[in-house]
């Protein structure tokens, strides 16, 4: 009977000492997010902060087309078009859209997903390499802000190299979702890259 009450506190021990840090890294998370939640709400008050938002904006696409390049499976040849699976955390067409809506509308992901060249294969998004690819420069140096009753007006001049458009202005209008208060994307105009958008 004592062994067993021995061993039975030994293992609470143990128990109680691994829980300490799962708790603190999970504690350590829900901080970052928090955080990260107030640095987006306060975007207004910096440019710099503004201008980082906007490059991660911009670069969505990058990210998914790098996932399907990671892919293990193989891919899926159809009409010329090569396509890749995504990992599981973008493999729907609703995961996708909850990733672009981090930054952009809720509409305007759901465009966005509709200008990719997808195709589901048993419940699973394949990927096809983009027929374009937009590079973005926003810089502070480049980069205005204007607040207006809508939200957050941002322009971008020369938004790329004179070699890939001639216009190169984009204009950005950031405004803050009801429910998180987090600023979001609301409309992109300008020519350059439009098509990932229309």
């Amino acid at each position: 009977m004592k062994r067993w009450l021995i061993l039975f506190v030994a293992a609470a021990l143990f128990a109680g000492c691994n829980a300490g840090p799962q708790d603190e890294k999970g504690k350590a998370k829900t901080t970052q997010r928090q955080e990260r939640q107030i640095a987006v709400q306060k975007l207004g008050e910096s440019k710099a902060d503004t201008v980082i938002f906007l490059n991660r904006a911009e670069h969505v696409w990058e990210e998914l087309y790098f996932a399907a390049m990671e892919s293990k499976r193989k891919p899926i040849r159809e009409d010329g078009l090569t396509y890749r699976a995504l990992p599981s955390r973008f493999d729907s067409r609703e995961k996708i859209v909850s990733y672009f809506s981090r930054y952009w509308t809720r509409p305007l992901a759901e465009r966005m997903y509709d200008n990719l060249t997808t195709k589901v294969v048993k419940g699973k998004v394949y990927l096809a390499g983009p027929s374009a690819l937009y590079p973005v420069l926003i810089s502070t140096g480049n980069t205005s802000l204007e607040k207006t009753e809508d939200g957050l007006l941002v322009t971008v001049n020369e938004a790329t190299s004179p070699s890939f458009a001639s216009e190169r202005t984009i204009t950005y209008l950031l405004v803050r979702d009801k429910k998180t208060k987090r600023y979001e994307i609301k409309s992109r105009t300008g020519a350059y890259g439009s098509e990932q958008f229309e």
